[in-house]
């Protein structure tokens, strides 16, 4: 009965949204090379001896960077597979093409009903399908299981909103999640939930985070040089680098700028919110508080003169953070769930972030177990956690070098989620 109350909401869905989807495409012309795609209108040229074919969904931008560690771990467990990978998002179908070489395509998932799922799956003809994260389609699901294709769930995180949502339909969730002939789960409490929904439990595995894995290969030496140099920076001249802000956080921060460098007069502050359509409205209430600063872009060519640089680029938030004395990651002083703190905790920087961390609940606890990680819930506390810190260079150094170790401590993951499809096939 639940399913088939999800196929008539999702035909009437499709029957109301997607023409008007199609109409903001001709008019706008965005998104028009994903219409064919998400109904099912794929062609791919695989070559024919490549053997098994794997489909990995990578819904977005977070997901893709689990494949881009463990595709390669992937390949070498099955060295003459092809690979196609699949997004929901344009972004995350440009980052997929842009980090993934190694696939053979990377295409849009088609829209979950069955006409556009059965023509997807007649084109790229999976033997292994494996979706990351928890991004789970009931047609899709059904579909590939029905057609012999082994389904694998892995870096599955299950946080508790979404349990809350999954267990309203949780008829319909144990069926799906008993697809599956593995589940990779992030941390136990994800294990413990998938379980609660109806998987069975012999097919649950906690194997971390494969998001986590190949941080440390992305701290290089020479992007700190570049981007301190772009900066005009002194030897020792304290940076704060506040990456992927959103909408109320930033206002914190600027208080909280403003009692560090009462203290330091020569730090300055990078801003880089998570979405940067919101570059106007920072503008202005900077404008607002008469408080100068430079586009990133802007210091690249004339050099910097303000204290306050707003990143205004995609794809050079983590180099930043390697010329950063200490990083703050947003989307966590507001509910936003959080980003990723060990793409900064890499570099051996302390960071801070502040309560709302419930989608990298994992990552707070391993920078917290290490004492690389500090939340603040308010200026004052950044302010006075920043200032312990740049007060106290042998406690710095002692944190910094906690952070990097506590990365390092945490990779494998991709390589035991590689080895867990390659294990569940051969038994």
């Amino acid at each position: 009965m639940q399913y088939g109350l999800y196929q008539v909401i999702s035909w009437l869905f499709y029957l109301i949204a997607f023409p008007l989807f199609s109409l903001y495409s001709l008019v706008s012309g965005r998104h028009g090379a994903s219409l064919g795609e998400r109904l099912g209108r794929v062609t791919l040229r695989m070559p024919t001896s490549q053997h098994p074919r794997i489909w990995i969904h990578a819904a977005s931008v977070g997901e893709v960077q689990a494949a881009k560690a463990l595709i390669p771990e992937l390949l070498k467990a099955f060295p003459q597979a092809a690979l196609v990978v699949s997004t929901m998002t344009e972004q995350g179908r440009n980052r997929a093409r842009e980090d993934l070489g190694q696939v053979e395509a990377c295409i849009y998932a088609p829209l979950d009903l069955a006409p556009f799922v059965r023509k997807s799956l007649r084109a790229v003809r999976p033997d292994i399908y494996i979706c990351l994260e928890t991004e789970l389609w009931p047609t899709f699901l059904r579909l590939a299981a029905a057609r012999g294709t082994a389904l694998f769930l892995l870096n599955a995180r299950l946080s508790e909103k979404s349990f809350g949502r999954y267990y309203c339909f949780r008829r319909m969730a144990k069926d799906v999640l008993g697809r599956f002939a593995a589940i990779a789960a992030i941390t136990a409490a994800d294990g413990e939930r998938f379980r609660a929904l109806g998987a069975p439990a012999a097919n649950i595995t906690v194997l971390g985070n494969a998001k986590y894995d190949r941080q440390d290969a992305m701290a290089r030496p020479e992007a700190t040089d570049r981007c301190r140099q772009i900066l005009g920076l002194s030897a020792d001249q304290p940076v704060l680098v506040a990456g992927s802000t959103h909408t109320g956080e930033e206002e914190i921060l600027l208080e909280a700028f403003a009692t560090i460098r009462a203290s330091n007069p020569t730090m300055i502050l990078v801003l880089a919110p998570r979405h940067i359509q919101r570059l106007a409205s920072l503008e202005a209430l900077l404008t607002h508080r008469g408080l100068p600063w430079h586009r990133w872009t802007a210091v690249k060519n004339e050099g910097r003169a303000a204290a306050i640089v707003l990143l205004d680029t995609m794809g050079e938030l983590t180099d930043l953070y390697g010329a950063a004395t200490l990083v703050f990651c947003g989307g966590s002083l507001v509910d936003k769930g959080g980003h990723n703190i060990l793409e900064a905790a890499a570099w051996g920087k302390p960071v801070f972030y502040g309560p709302h961390m419930q989608d990298f609940a994992d990552a707070r606890a391993i920078l917290e177990k290490a004492g690389a990680g500090f939340t603040v819930h308010t200026a004052s506390e950044l302010a006075a956690a920043a200032l312990a810190l740049l007060q106290n260079p042998e406690q710095y150094a002692d944190v910094a070098a906690r952070a990097r170790q506590a990365v390092q401590d945490n990779q494998g993951a991709a390589v035991a989620m590689a080895r867990l499809v390659k294990n569940r096939l051969a038994g």
